[in-house]
């Protein structure tokens, strides 16, 4: 079963003047509704000790969607850019990464030259265990609005911040990385993955 990512009669209208998803549409399994409110774009406001930032929040396909896991099922997802089987244990991670990004000001966040990325342990419901997170984020300015668009997120089991593989890069904080986004032109670039619609 393929779905697409599209606007459907009586659907929610934009909320942002932004060029990516902002509603994702519920996909169906076994007679089952699965709701992708929970990766609506929202904002959010981190308050630091000499200013406050708020960004825009966007999600990525590949929050909930991947080939070739042990926890594909049969149905494809298609976003503006690409299709990608459901995964749901991506999926069923994806319903805390709206609260764990409250908590981003208390995380160190590590920069490779594509993205920023933090992990944290949490409970894997497709495992039982406990285990790394890793979630990829862009930052950047879009019009006059920051922005954050969760590039990724999964559980990491290879590479730097899986269990047992040190992170070699150095740490930045929230509020490095906003005042730094905030001071950027406002036209300036946006990575190719935020351009989902």
């Amino acid at each position: 079963m393929m779905i697409r990512c599209k606007k459907k009669p009586g659907e929610k209208v934009a909320k942002y003047q932004i060029d990516s998803v902002q509603n994702w549409a519920p996909f169906e399994h076994a007679g089952i509704t699965y709701s992708l409110n929970h990766l609506d774009a929202h904002d959010i406001t981190y308050k630091g000790e000499k200013a406050d930032y708020k960004f825009v929040v966007t999600y990525g396909l590949h929050c909930f969607a991947k080939d070739l896991t042990n926890w594909n099922i049969p149905v494809v997802y298609r976003d503006g850019r690409e299709a990608k089987n459901v995964c749901m244990e991506r999926y069923e991670a994806s319903k805390h990464i709206r609260q764990i990004l409250h908590q981003l000001p208390a995380m160190s966040i590590y920069q490779t030259t594509a993205e920023k990325y933090f992990t944290l342990h949490m409970m894997n419901s497709a495992t039982q265990q406990v285990e790394p997170y890793k979630i990829c984020i862009a930052f950047f300015k879009e019009k006059r609005l920051l922005r954050m668009h969760i590039l990724s997120a999964f559980f990491a089991r290879t590479g730097p911040g899986s269990e047992g593989e040190a992170i070699p890069n150095k740490s930045v904080s929230l509020f490095k990385v906003a005042k730094d986004t905030a001071e950027k032109p406002r036209n300036g670039a946006i990575p190719k993955e935020v351009r989902n619609r």
